[in-house]
């Protein structure tokens, strides 16, 4: 096979219809053989021509990945091997800050596939992903004043995939917070030469200033040397769940083919989502024809409840 033709199917995604238990089970907790134990793989000597890592073959590809996802703690990783014991498909599930996500998951990319995102896999090139992955769908909801942007996203490419779904604040949910900065007093007196009476006073010391944002609002000197700071501090928790969707063989019904994941936070962004990496593997996120977000956030000034989709979805997600 030519490299040209490498670099098509890099861009090609896979479609078999499986049923919907067999679907679900490939991402259920405790389905892989093992969590983190990967094999003693490691690139060749020498980069590919395109700047990426070089493997004799697709497993010792996969047992990199395998050590480098848990080294930097991309979520629950799941493994799964063939009968030789062999690595076939690393996947997992991350839920966090999207710009944490997305920093671990291009530091991977960018170790195993260099500037041109490629990788060199028994003497053939694959692309891993593209420079600008496709967000696909993608809205934005108001309560009050509180405003977030919510979308869901797939990416497919023929060793790496994606789906899921995030949301960001984009305004809205501050509350007014006030803090109390507690300084010690003391006295002190000059006795100036002359006739000059005495002179005393009494002064303030404070361990810090007011805290980035906030600005002094009063202040009582001394004795009592005590100061006011008053601040907007966001206070929001954000919610999501996603549940990946698949027609059940031909019957032209949608199924729940990939389990419902959640995650839950008080940072201004949240994502979930799923991912594998794997060589001409049977694709649980490749098959799936749809994802549903739901998003939840609540701040003092509002309460958002919104649903995100790509692709094919049952009603009530739409």
């Amino acid at each position: 096979m030519t490299d040209s033709m490498h670099w098509l199917l890099a861009k090609t995604p896979r479609r078999t219809y499986r049923a919907a238990s067999l679907l679900a089970a490939l991402f259920m907790m405790g389905c892989s053989a093992a969590t983190t134990e990967t094999d003693d793989a490691l690139p060749l000597d020498q980069p590919s021509p395109a700047g990426g890592l070089r493997f004799a073959s697709e497993h010792d590809a996969l047992g990199w990945v395998a050590r480098r996802a848990e080294e930097l703690d991309m979520g629950t990783t799941t493994i799964e091997r063939d009968e030789g014991g062999r690595i076939t498909k690393v996947a997992g599930v991350s839920i966090g800050l999207p710009e944490e996500i997305a920093l671990a998951k291009a530091q991977l990319i960018g170790e195993l596939g260099g500037e041109g995102h490629t990788v060199e896999i028994a003497g053939e090139h694959f692309l891993v992903e593209d420079q600008e992955p496709e967000v696909l769908a993608a809205a934005a909801h108001c309560s009050g004043g509180l405003c977030t942007k919510d979308e869901s996203f797939k990416n497919d490419y023929y060793l790496y995939r994606e789906l899921g779904s995030r949301t960001s604040v984009t305004s809205g949910g501050f509350k007014t917070q006030r803090t109390t900065i507690q300084g010690s007093g003391f006295y002190e007196c000059v006795d100036l030469p002359g006739p000059l009476p005495v002179t005393c006073n009494g002064y303030c010391n404070y361990p810090a200033s007011c805290p980035s944002g906030f600005t002094q609002e009063s202040t009582v000197g001394y004795p009592t040397c005590r100061t006011t700071c008053v601040g907007q501090v966001r206070d929001v928790t954000l919610s999501i769940s996603i549940v990946g969707f698949d027609f059940f063989e031909s019957s032209g019904i949608l199924v729940a083919s990939i389990p419902e994941r959640s995650g839950t936070t008080h940072d201004a962004s949240l994502e979930v989502k799923y991912w594998e990496y794997g060589v001409g593997i049977d694709s649980v996120i490749s098959d799936a024809e749809g994802l549903c977000g739901s998003h939840s956030t609540s701040g003092p000034e509002g309460l958002v409840v919104a649903r995100s989709h790509w692709g094919r979805v049952p009603s009530t997600c739409q």
